[in-house]
């Protein structure tokens, strides 16, 4: 595998999707998009994938992951943005990467 395979290429930075899933606030990214309500360790909302009357849409900070219990959708701050804004996996990756400078 070369060095760039599966990376995303900025200027003379190359990223994984690894490094941008765990340096990208996730807490930061869905309150873009949803009003976050403070629970005991996690976050949480209505979610946006679903018609959602009750808090089912989940965000843990500290595993920097969200889950919804109403219909499963989960992952980490590449998924979200993918779901959430109808972007390709590079799509996001690469948005991800410029949005927070990593």
């Amino acid at each position: 595998m070369r060095p760039t395979d599966g990376c995303v290429c900025l200027s003379h930075y190359i990223m994984s999707p690894e490094f941008i899933q765990t340096q990208t606030d996730l807490t930061r990214i869905v309150s873009k998009h949803l009003k976050l309500e403070t629970g005991r360790r996690i976050l949480k909302a209505n979610c946006p994938f679903h018609a959602d009357s009750s808090d089912s849409f989940m965000v843990s900070p500290a595993k920097n992951i969200f889950k919804c219990f109403g219909c499963g959708k989960e992952g980490g701050p590449i998924e979200f943005v993918m779901a959430i804004e109808s972007k390709s996996y590079d799509e996001a990756v690469k948005s991800l990467a410029l949005e927070f400078g990593v």
